[in-house]
């Protein structure tokens, strides 16, 4: 049976604690600025709308027309790759819908969504599914027809960018169908990269840009190599906004970003810590609080980052430590996660925030409302890894919507943390 994924839209509320007064001369302009983008909204050119409403927002971020109209803009804008993306996941071409959600992705980085739905969709595709594509792929190569073999090859690489075969495949394909002038760089570059000589490589693929420009391969071969060359990097980067040291991490992201300008994720990443470095230069603070605020603003950094734990963990950290800094990153994560803050349980009273999520976790479990018992659980274990009563109540959630294996893998993990529990033990035995 073919599935059809329908895409919610969020609205987007604008609160903006701490903004400066707005002037008389900027709410002229203001006025002015609506007036233009409800023009163009009128006539459907939202793409042309939204220049005006992000201006008005840079002005005064709490503009709720403004803000209403741009995510009226965004949706419009989204909603024909929605739907290329819907038809293709529904006629189970799954390569090219997870291509449409990509640029949604990068249209859009801060939407988890389009990463949740490439995530899902990438899971579709079963071995059984990638060795069909392979005997496919095998046979266009044998009857010379290697725009289909691509196309099969394509498939596969989408979901499983490293796999050997795969690549090996596509790329006697592609040398059989690109142009002369290009195939002798691309020979050149796999020979380089065999030899780990990743400059020489990139050199080649550049040379292949400079012939043809739409040879994507290319783009994505010298995004590879950069990150196999410079894997430590990466790795430094990351572990130093993790401790809390966001100028060092940005100077590695700088470093990466000059050897591979066309990686988005690391442009992204650096925007985000240009951000970020105007809260906090750094934060050492060795305490509970600490722990919460790096990984809040960890959360938010990572393009991979659960946006909802990153929230929680801020709230958390005023929670334990109400000081100026605690405050700083709490208003400045609500101020970028202004569109998700109605999708959240907000701290209540005097309960902590973990505490507050684990209960609402049991709660939905009861309810019969797994999927958010699922979303709570998966909040508390990124802010307290250990934690095992949201292990408990995650493998709960897993059980109940029937994703057995899931449920018995997440409680093996938790019983691997505490080995003794007798209770972890009694569920892992009744599921096998």
């Amino acid at each position: 049976m073919k599935r059809f994924l329908a895409l919610p839209v969020v609205c987007l509320l604008c609160i903006a604690p701490g903004a400066e007064a707005v002037t008389p001369k900027q709410l002229e302009r203001i006025e002015q600025l609506k007036k233009e983008a409800a023009a163009l909204m009128k006539e459907r050119k939202f793409e042309q709308a939204a220049p005006l409403l992000n201006e008005i927002l840079a002005i005064d971020p709490l503009d709720k027309t403004a803000a209403r109209y741009q995510a009226i803009a965004r949706q419009q804008v989204m909603e024909p790759f929605c739907k290329d993306a819907a038809e293709a996941f529904q006629n189970e071409n799954y390569a090219a819908a997870i291509e449409v959600w990509d640029k949604l992705l990068k249209m859009n980085p801060e939407d988890r969504r389009f990463a949740n739905l490439i995530d899902i969709t990438k899971n579709l595709i079963t071995d059984k599914t990638t060795n069909e594509m392979f005997e496919r792929a095998d046979q266009f190569i044998k009857d010379g027809d290697y725009k289909s073999a691509l196309n099969e090859l394509e498939k596969i690489l989408a979901v499983r960018p490293y796999d050997g075969k795969a690549r090996s495949l596509y790329n006697n394909a592609k040398s059989n169908v690109v142009d002369v002038r290009t195939k002798k760089h691309y020979d050149q570059a796999d020979s380089y990269m065999k030899e780990k000589q990743y400059d020489l490589a990139i050199a080649e693929w550049k040379k292949v840009l400079d012939i043809d420009g739409s040879q994507e391969a290319a783009s994505r071969y010298i995004a590879s190599a950069v990150k196999e060359k410079m894997g430590a990097t990466y790795g430094e980067a990351k572990q130093a906004y993790e401790r809390g040291d966001y100028i060092m991490a940005r100077d590695y992201y700088n470093k990466i970003l000059a050897d591979n300008p066309t990686d988005i994720d690391v442009k992204t990443m650096i925007s985000r810590l240009d951000e970020v470095v105007k809260v906090a230069l750094r934060i050492d603070d060795k305490n509970q609080a600490g722990d919460m605020m790096r990984k809040a603003l960890s959360n938010y950094i990572s393009v991979d980052g659960n946006r909802k734990a990153s929230m929680a963990g801020a709230w958390y950290a005023f929670q334990l430590n109400p000081n100026s800094l605690t405050i700083a990153v709490k208003s400045f994560l609500e101020l970028k996660y202004v569109s998700i803050l109605s999708t959240m349980e907000a701290p209540v009273g005097d309960m902590n925030i973990v505490d507050q999520y684990l209960f609402a976790a049991l709660n939905h479990i009861y309810e019969g409302r797994y999927d958010l018992a699922i979303q709570e659980c998966t909040i508390v274990i990124e802010l307290q890894p250990s934690n095992i009563l949201a292990w408990k109540r995650l493998g709960s959630g897993y059980y109940a919507i029937g994703k057995k294996d899931k449920a018995r893998e997440t409680w093996e993990r938790a019983l691997k943390i505490a080995p003794d529990d007798t209770e972890l033990k009694q569920f892992i035995k009744q599921i096998k």
